[in-house]
């Protein structure tokens, strides 16, 4: 049977129906995994970072990012259990300040070049684990335990997958043959900022997906969910800039707090 797509917003979740009993079939099942929820925190860790030396131990503030996740994680308390996949000691040393588990990942799959999927079931085939699997990313340090409780409440609404966005309202273009084109709007009906709910982008704070899902090499599926993080804590550090920047956010969040 052909499977006719159709795409729709809402506010803070993007649904994507697929005409036919596959996805229903899929959310019946994962419906009754998911009522009583068991989900195995994963942080991939390794030593090899290029732009920033061990960007995963680099200190925001008072902590590193690693303990900062893993701090923020322990308060969440709803994992079944936290690992930490790394090929550096301290990393693993860092993890275990935090009662972190230690995965001692393989330099096979420690290289630049290394896909994330590759090493999640590199874990997931080495290590018992809970039917839902959350690749949390330090390298987003201004995780909540709040966008943590979203995902778990879009989990249990029976969807096989949930990943963190946040909200663009940016106009895309890109060149075609010397031409640029307008990617996302067309030109005699340039949206209004007020008029247009804008678009979803993946922010990397989180991608929590069935094991099977994983297994087949995918993190996300048609019947995924989304959780929107504000656009203030969707920084992702990938080098020094982002670091000074998440500097100067993590000071006026602390200012912001003492004010409070």
């Amino acid at each position: 049977m052909k499977l006719i797509i159709k795409y729709f917003f809402v506010y803070s979740l993007t649904f994507v129906e697929i005409n036919g009993d596959k996805c229903e079939e899929m959310s019946k099942k994962n419906l009754s995994l998911n009522e009583n929820l068991e989900v195995t925190a994963l942080i991939l860790a390794r030593g090899g970072s290029k732009g920033i030396p061990l960007k995963n131990i680099v200190r925001l503030g008072n902590q590193t990012l690693l303990g900062r996740t893993l701090e923020t994680i322990n308060i969440f308390s709803r994992f079944n259990d936290v690992w930490v996949s790394t090929d550096h000691d301290l990393i693993a040393e860092e993890a275990k300040k935090y009662w972190s588990k230690i995965f001692k990942r393989s330099p096979e799959y420690a290289k630049d070049d290394t896909p994330s999927i590759v090493s999640v079931q590199e874990f997931i085939n080495q290590t018992f684990t809970s039917p839902y699997i959350a690749l949390i990313q330090v390298t987003s340090p201004f995780l909540r335990n709040s966008y943590l409780a979203k995902a778990f409440d879009v989990l249990k609404s029976g969807r096989e997958c949930v990943f963190s966005v946040t909200r663009s309202f940016k106009l895309r273009w890109s060149k075609e043959n010397e031409r640029v084109v307008p990617l996302n709007f067309e030109l005699s009906k340039r949206p209004r900022r007020q008029d247009w709910m804008g678009e979803f982008v993946e922010n990397g704070m989180f991608y929590i997906s069935s094991k099977e899902l994983l297994f087949e090499g995918n993190f996300q599926s048609w019947d995924c969910g989304i959780v929107e993080v504000d656009k203030i804590d969707s920084l992702e550090i990938d080098d020094e800039i982002d670091l000074k920047m998440a500097e100067l956010l993590n000071k006026m969040n602390d200012k912001n707090e003492n004010n409070s």
